[in-house]
């Protein structure tokens, strides 16, 4: 399918055409175009996600894979990595072939999958067999990272102690956040940083980092709403995470949706978690129209870094690459969920000035601004575009 856009090439904004099909297959000045959207926006490689929650299973009446990924492309992301601590959790190769295969047949984004710290050594070679993206440490996992120590597999860590489970949620230190670094080795990812202390630690220790919007916006834990693990921090905390934006080797949503009856449960009670997956990619243009950012940072940070660390040939408008691809166009709006099942988060009514007119995935448009399409999204760990990471750089 050709389009004729306005898009980055080679470090130049140019009007031109793309030949899209699963992958980029030509690009030429002059086209008799399937689809003009050279008045629409700037196209861009679709974002990464590596850090979603998409429930489904036995949890489908928070989220479904369906629904997450149709949130995600409303937000112009085109890939979305997911955790596993689903019901049943994918911690061992049997859940995850199944996972993998459910994913497979929902999403409408391209996907793959951290799977869960299983119980010996042997599970995880098994596991490390299939096309995951790697393996998820929580805190209650770092007694047994050896486990998974050895895999040349990306290991992400949630920056808890183990201590952190069972404190009061204003016993949630920062502290137990740096603390958990230094009992992980190798290939290392930390994820949801909430302080720019943590990111400078990881990046010390040879680990990359990202950080979340909600960890840098939402005005402290106030109420079920803003509850969310790691907690946020104090005010001091958040505004140095404003220089995490030149820091940080990417961002991430944390896309962690819960069922609204289960967010207006006392706050003792109420489950931690705040859906953001629609919300990161506008935030960040909107820093870029606003002159925050340049384009190529807000690219490294959404899309271009996202797949050096996982090692994924993901980033740029180029012959061979993927043909996933948002549209982005300057236009002052308030957010909203629209595809999601959560229907209330912290972000409601934040101002923007960035939108998403059309999220592309494989060359076909999946969201057009108004609706959302069923695209096959693919799985990159299944495909030849494995390459080398920044971890392993």
């Amino acid at each position: 399918m050709w389009y004729r856009a306005k898009f980055l090439y080679k470090g130049e904004i140019t009007e031109g055409c793309i030949n899209a099909f699963g992958t980029i297959v030509e690009i030429r000045k002059e086209c008799r175009p399937d689809l003009d959207l050279s008045n629409e926006g700037l196209l861009l490689p679709a974002s990464i996600d590596m850090h979603v929650h998409l429930r489904d299973w036995e949890q489908a009446y928070k989220e479904t894979v369906v629904t997450g990924t149709s949130e995600a492309v409303y937000g112009g992301v085109g890939t979305v990595i997911e955790m596993p601590n689903t019901v049943p959790p994918v911690r061992d190769y049997d859940t995850a072939v199944s996972r993998l295969t459910h994913l497979d047949r929902y999403a409408r984004t391209d996907f793959s999958l951290f799977a869960g710290v299983p119980k010996d050594r042997n599970e995880a070679e098994r596991m490390a067999s299939l096309p995951i993206a790697g393996f998820k440490v929580f805190p209650e996992d770092l007694e047994s990272f050896h486990v998974v120590a050895s895999s040349e597999k990306l290991k992400v860590l949630h920056p808890e102690v183990a201590l952190a489970n069972s404190s009061f949620r204003n016993m949630r230190a920062y502290w137990m956040e740096l603390a958990s670094l230094y009992l992980v080795h190798g290939r290392v990812h930390v994820t949801h940083s909430t302080s720019l202390d943590t990111i400078r630690l990881a990046k010390s220790l040879g680990f990359t980092a990202d950080f979340t919007m909600h960890h840098l916006l939402v005005e402290g834990e106030r109420d079920c709403l803003s509850k969310v693990n790691p907690p946020i921090r104090d005010a001091v905390q958040r505004r140095k995470l404003l220089l995490a934006f030149y820091e940080a080797d990417l961002v991430a949503s944390d896309h962690a949706p819960h069922a609204k009856e289960e967010k207006a449960m006392p706050y003792e009670l109420c489950p931690p978690g705040i859906a953001g997956v629609s919300f990161t990619t506008p935030f960040v243009f909107s820093l870029v129209f606003k002159d925050v950012l340049s384009l190529d940072r807000a690219l490294d940070l959404l899309v271009r870094n996202p797949a050096k660390v996982l090692g994924v040939m993901y980033g740029e408008i180029e012959e061979g690459y993927p043909s996933n691809f948002v549209v982005i166009a300057r236009e002052s709006w308030r957010y909203s969920t629209r595809f999601s099942k959560v229907t209330q988060t912290p972000f409601d009514l934040y101002p923007l000035e960035a939108r998403v007119k059309y999220t592309i995935v494989r060359g076909k448009v999946v969201y057009d601004g108004e609706d959302v399409y069923p695209v096959k999204g693919l799985n990159p760990f299944a495909r030849a575009t494995r390459v080398k990471s920044l971890t392993e750089a």
